[in-house]
């Protein structure tokens, strides 16, 4: 589970961040009920370098979304 509910972003402003921006295709957070809000799941059950891309994309969508302000 990651948490990105200090991001700010609605649920679905995290879901399009993670589609258009971070190219990510995780789950939503709300899918598995309340108390949900503004996590994000990511399947780890995948070769380490298919992760680390992931995360890769992930650090360098976050860090641009950050410094745009």
């Amino acid at each position: 589970w990651l948490d990105f509910s200090l991001t700010g972003m609605t649920d679905a402003e995290l879901k399009k961040f993670m589609i258009e921006e971070a190219g990510l295709g995780l789950n939503e957070g709300v899918q598995f009920g309340p108390g949900g809000e503004g996590y994000m799941r990511m399947n780890l059950a995948c070769p380490r370098p298919v992760l680390m891309k992931a995360l890769k994309q992930l650090k360098h969508a976050l860090e641009k979304r950050m410094a745009e302000g």
